[in-house]
């Protein structure tokens, strides 16, 4: 057991030089337009992004699967 946690914290530690800086993923999309998308809610009625401009708009992605 104790082997696998050490090969786990290993393997944490190698991809730590690949992340991202927090701000940096931001800064790329900063300025540029979201692409206008519909979404279907639990009563299968549609929502368009679009109508929503100039809103928080908080989206909670989840499966079933």
């Amino acid at each position: 057991m104790a082997r696998w946690a050490i090969v786990f914290a290993l393997l944490g530690l190698l991809s730590v030089p690949f992340a991202q800086p927090p701000g940096k993923a931001l800064e790329q999309h900063k300025g540029k337009a979201v692409p206008d998308v519909t979404f279907v809610d639990i009563n299968s009625k549609a929502h368009k992004l679009s109508a929503y401009r100039g809103k928080v708009v908080l989206l909670n992605f989840w499966s079933v699967y």
